[in-house]
């Protein structure tokens, strides 16, 4: 097995070093990767990027907690029984921290893990508290060395691009494909932060390059390889699994090879049990879980994951036919999004051929359309869940480009740059806005202006959602407990936030999604319907006039609202025609998107706190 392994790690290294040698541009295409995909990285640390970014670098310390309150095998069985089944992201980011966890040993600050483990509740838990319970520098090391590695499978995406594109046709169809991957806005966002999106991408194109070479060659252990890369590719993400409509496609297509007879491609049976079995093989030892909970986990996984997808998650409600053109307009950018479906109407009369490019069109579309025909079943999707989609279409136009560029070199080339020019510039502007987002700017702006006893009081329950340093003392509504008159009552959120006097804060933080937002007419969206509550408008409003309570505006941060100016909604076909013309918005639809609905106003307090005459929560 050792043997095996280092004769598969020496033909990688051979077949990179190759490429590198052989093709000149190379190097500088997974240069430009790195540097877009990595451009300010350690954005909006020591706090997360997203709820699945916190979760899965949280998972592998948990089970390591267990591991450090009671060594032994039965602690790391309760750590993965812990909480809900963990992917293979357990064993990635495991790995990734693995020197974090070493420094922390030989500094003697092992501790410092000690409050990241969640209660029994799940997610029912105090967010605010399990953030600040850990040491900022803890986070920091925690969140940067997870998407370093992230961002290490963003550039191997690239590169298997290259080599997917070159086994298709050429390496300048390898270039095109990989530089245009580079240049899409949806796969620079998810390589900037920890998930499992990116891991899983990397093996299901590991996939797509084994099954396109075994379509042309019938070489089984090609074959073999892309079983192994399948079930580990659903390991990370179950969506993954088109990886075996794709090396099914792939057994077939072998047929078509005029060296062999359809018998022999076809009539394969230790082939496809062998294939099968190394598939489930990965995919259950994948997740760690399976070694506590047994098959039962992964069954649970995908009940879960089948059961969410059909009811609406979020703030934003709409068709998924809605949510799908959205996610092309939004991660690719109009230019591309263009170009990528003129690209698959010129690729159409190319499935008549019998050659390695038609098998690589064939399964990028046979992709694309499982994928499409899974999605249209789901109440919401995100750009996210579209990423394998960009990288089967790119293939596709790449391949129909440089046939172009071929046959009409004077009419492809300006079209070409055209293309690169205004996809680079869509994805640039985007990769430039992580430097200037609201909430980093506010919560520099609280780490500069704010005294070290301060206090700040913010609605949302989340700390990924505001702008509030670590360690900085806050008020927020998930902690409803509180004494008045002598007295601990347990008030509903909307009279625990009008008790605001009671508490009296130094600064009041009114984010666009749990503060602003009240004062939005109820046309404005599904959010600000659920959110209609003339009581708490008037709070909010009061609070923005600086009429009613001791504070004023101190500093706000990111664009105004539309609603503030005006209550006329903005045309749907503006909607979205803007979507694929400014890379920042939504992408999620609450409170996790990037740079988009992220206003932001900080209030202080100037004078004493008025005293109720009557209890607050009559």
């Amino acid at each position: 097995m050792r043997r095996a392994i280092a004769g598969v790690l020496n033909r990688i290294t051979r077949q990179i070093r190759d490429d590198l040698e052989t093709d000149p541009y190379l190097a500088y295409i997974l240069l430009l990767a790195f540097v877009l995909a990595g451009f300010w990285i350690w954005h909006h640390v020591p706090d997360f990027a997203t709820r699945d970014e916190r979760w899965r670098v949280v998972d592998p310390l948990e089970v390591l907690v267990f591991f450090l309150r009671d060594p032994g095998v039965e602690s790391l069985r309760k750590g993965l029984e812990h909480w809900r089944p963990y992917g293979a992201t357990l064993y990635l980011y495991g790995i990734a921290l693995i020197p974090v966890i070493v420094f922390a040993f030989l500094t003697g600050q092992l501790d410092a893990f000690m409050g990241i483990l969640r209660p029994p509740g799940g997610m029912n838990v105090n967010l605010w508290a399990h953030w600040n319970r850990t040491p900022a520098w803890a986070w920091i090391a925690i969140i940067l060395s997870s998407r370093l590695v992230n961002l290490l499978l963003a550039v191997g995406c690239v590169y298997v691009m290259y080599r997917i594109g070159t086994t298709m046709r050429d390496r300048a169809t390898g270039r095109l494909a990989a530089i245009l991957l580079s240049l899409t806005w949806g796969f620079v966002v998810l390589a900037h932060e920890a998930g499992e999106d990116i891991p899983a991408l990397f093996f299901l194109l590991l996939v797509v390059y084994f099954a396109l070479r075994y379509s042309v060659t019938g070489e089984k252990s090609l074959f073999y390889a892309g079983c192994v890369c399948g079930g580990i590719a659903m390991a990370f993400k179950l969506t993954a699994g088109v990886s075996v409509a794709l090396l099914g496609l792939a057994y077939l297509l072998y047929a078509r090879n005029p060296e062999t007879t359809p018998r022999e491609a076809l009539v394969r049976p230790r082939l496809l049990m062998l294939g099968a079995v190394l598939g489930a093989t990965m995919i259950v030892v994948g997740f760690p879980s399976t070694f506590a909970g047994g098959i039962d986990v992964i069954i649970d996984r995908v009940h879960r994951g089948t059961t969410n997808k059909g009811q609406s998650f979020g703030w934003l409600v709409a068709p998924s036919w809605w949510w799908i053109l959205r996610g092309y307009l939004n991660g690719l950018g109009l230019p591309l999004f263009l170009g990528i479906l003129g690209g698959v109407a010129a690729s159409l009369p190319l499935l008549r051929e019998r050659s390695a490019t038609s098998n690589g069109v064939l399964l990028a579309l046979a992709g694309t359309v499982t994928y499409l025909a899974v999605y249209s079943r789901w109440a919401y999707v995100r750009t996210h869940h579209l990423l394998p989609t960009f990288v089967f279409l790119i293939l596709v136009l790449a391949v129909v480009l440089a046939r172009f560029y071929d046959s009409n070199r004077s009419l492809a080339r300006p079209l070409i740059v055209i293309l690169l020019v205004t996809s680079g510039m869509y994805a640039g502007i985007g990769a430039l806005g992580y430097a200037n987002q609201p909430r980093d700017q506010t919560m520099s702006w609280l780490s500069t202006h704010a005294a070290g006893n301060a206090t700040v009081e913010t609605y949302t329950m989340d700390p990924q959602d505001a702008a509030v340093p670590h360690g900085m003392n806050v008020y927020q509504p998930s902690n409803r407990e509180m004494t008045i008159d002598g007295k601990t009552r347990t008030p509903g959120v909307r009279k625990w936030t009008l008790a605001m006097p009671k508490r009296c804060p130094s600064y009041i933080q009114l984010n666009y999604q749990n503060g602003i937002l009240y004062l939005a007419p109820d046309n404005h969206s599904e959010r600000a319907k659920l959110l209609s509550n003339p009581r708490m408008k008037s709070y909010f409003r009061h609070l923005m006039a600086e009429d009613k309570y001791p504070y004023e505006v101190a500093a706000t941060f990111g664009p105004r609202p539309r609603f503030f100016t005006t209550d006329k909604p903005q045309p749907l076909w503006w909607n979205l025609l803007r979507v694929g013309l400014f890379p920042r918005t939504i992408q999620y639809g609450d409170a996790q998107d990037f740079g988009v609905d992220q206003y932001t106003v900080v209030l202080e307090r100037t004078g004493p706190c008025k005293t109720f005459t009557r209890s607050p929560f009559a």
